[in-house]
């Protein structure tokens, strides 16, 4: 006999009807069948996981049963108030209705028909089904609707930033953050921040069927997208997406986006905030208010109940942050660099014209050569043409051309050329974050003074580098060095002032 139980489980844990099929050695058909019955019922794996396989069976597909007027009829309306109760569920309650009717000598229903008559109950009454959840299992998710607002730090101008939303089905334990946007990047950080924010993570993540998380939406068979889907694994719980246009799949977080909605943003409304962590701080303060305000309509708060009864039961996060990847290839060029959004990133010259993998995460780049990790850079962010160059993956002769420079000895060569041409070598010190990635064009200015016309033509080449732009580039120097003009006078000669180092530019020169 097939096991319905079993067929909940799986499908819980993300395994499509065919897997199910295979697994049990039983049909698709059957599999469906089952699939649908639950959907009709209201029920997951979370709502039967303590009742026994035959009592799953009778509970999706029960034997049909008339009323029996010798037996006692439940107070479904006492039923349903209860089920609003922490813990509380159907088989508790029909055990209580089981022993009061043995205590007056009344004949209960049966589990099964029990069920059946709630559901009947709710249908005609028109209230809603309570979909039972245990502690720790489920954590729901989502995007409030209407943004929020708050001003660019740098230009002023006014940005809308998207409020996620987390919160624990059991204790309705809400986590809430805001971002720039809505892309796929924003939405694992939020899972992330949320789960560390919790201290653990639930069995079950229960998302909207948005396309960020869900890249298909299918009632039985959801495809996610594939990030997401590794977040899950590497936190240890399974996405079960909503069903779509089915709020009441994750009726605590629609609820928790109306308090955000109602409460946060309205309290926040008439304040302005400069930056996403200045808004998000006065997020999280209001939050924390939400969160620690007793209930309406039960005992204790959110932050009593999750600190009491659900915190203890959540799975423990991994030490390792989860960290979105991006995966490219990129060609080792000439210069022993690979290129990664407009910026350049040096491997060992040994792997020169090799194509490499690079895996991107927000702060940092590597590069894999098959499973070996060869380099690891930080990643430049807002910026381009910059270049992050390790000293070990030099050639030898690069290496061993400028490992006696330093900053002071290109100063000091440069004020025996003059003050333009100090100047210059100042700035070409400065343009790289590593200061050692400008020694290269340093010693190309350097090399001009051995050219024709010397230091006289180099320094008059540096004054009017600087009348272009303040931080002139080696580049431009020696575009300008290649249409120099002489003077109609000879430039005085430079002084030397007081300085005691006083060897010509041709030792210095002859060395770049």
């Amino acid at each position: 006999m097939v096991d319905y139980k079993q067929i909940l489980r799986l499908r819980a844990e993300g395994v499509s009807q065919r897997g199910i099929a295979d697994a049990l050695g039983c049909s698709r058909n059957t599999v469906a069948a089952v699939f649908t019955a639950a959907d009709s019922a209201g029920v997951g794996f979370g709502q039967v996981a303590d009742l026994g396989a035959d009592e799953v069976r009778t509970l999706l597909l029960p034997e049909p049963a008339k009323p029996d007027s010798d037996r006692a009829a439940p107070d479904f309306e006492y039923v349903h108030r209860e089920l609003g109760r922490p813990s509380v569920t159907l088989l508790v309650l029909w055990n209580e209705y089981v022993a009061n009717c043995r205590a007056t000598g009344e004949v209960p229903y049966q589990y099964s028909f029990f069920n059946e008559q709630y559901r009947r109950w709710v249908k005609a009454t028109g209230a809603s089904m309570r979909i039972q959840r245990n502690p720790g299992e489920s954590v729901e998710v989502d995007w409030a609707g209407d943004p929020m607002g708050y001003a660019d730090p740098l230009t002023g101008e006014p940005r809308q930033a998207w409020v996620f939303v987390a919160a624990l089905s059991f204790s309705a334990y809400a986590y809430v953050e805001a971002f720039a946007d809505m892309t796929l990047g924003s939405w694992i950080d939020a899972h992330v921040h949320a789960l560390e924010h919790f201290g653990g993570a639930a069995r079950l993540l229960v998302p909207d069927n948005l396309r960020t998380g869900v890249s298909r939406s299918d009632r039985y068979e959801p495809a996610l997208n594939p990030a997401y889907a590794r977040l899950a694994e590497h936190y240890g719980t399974t996405v079960i997406p909503a069903r779509v246009k089915r709020p009441r799949d994750k009726p605590v977080v629609e609820g928790s986006v109306r308090f955000v909605a109602g409460q946060v943003a309205a309290v926040l409304r008439n304040r302005q905030f400069v930056g996403l962590a200045e808004l998000n701080e006065a997020i999280f303060e209001q939050v924390a208010v939400i969160n620690a305000r007793p209930f309406q309509k039960r005992e204790d708060s959110r932050q009593i109940v999750f600190e009491r009864d659900e915190k203890p039961l959540l799975q423990p996060i991994p030490p390792v942050r989860f960290e979105l990847a991006d995966l490219r290839k990129a060609k080792a060029g000439p210069n022993y660099h690979v290129q990664v959004d407009k910026n350049f990133y040096s491997v060992p010259a040994r792997l020169i014209g090799q194509s490499l993998d690079v895996r991107l995460t927000t702060a940092t780049v590597e590069v894999f050569d098959g499973l070996e990790r060869v380099a690891s850079h930080p990643r430049f962010k807002g910026v381009s043409g910059r270049y992050s160059t390790l000293p070990a993956h030099m050639p030898a002769a690069h290496r061993s051309r400028l490992v006696d420079w330093t900053p002071e000895r290109f100063e000091q060569w440069a004020a025996t050329v003059g003050p333009n041409t100090l100047t210059a070598i100042g700035a070409i010190l400065a343009s790289r974050t590593i200061i050692e990635q400008s020694y290269r064009s340093c010693l190309g200015v350097m090399s001009l003074a051995k050219k024709p016309g010397g230091m006289a033509r180099l320094e008059d080449t540096c004054s009017r580098a600087l009348a272009a732009t303040p931080a002139p580039s080696y580049t431009l120097i020696k575009k300008l060095w290649t249409g120099w003009t002489p003077p109609t006078e000879a430039p005085p000669a430079p002084s030397l002032g007081g300085a005691g180092f006083v060897r010509g530019g041709d030792y210095y020169g002859a060395r770049a």
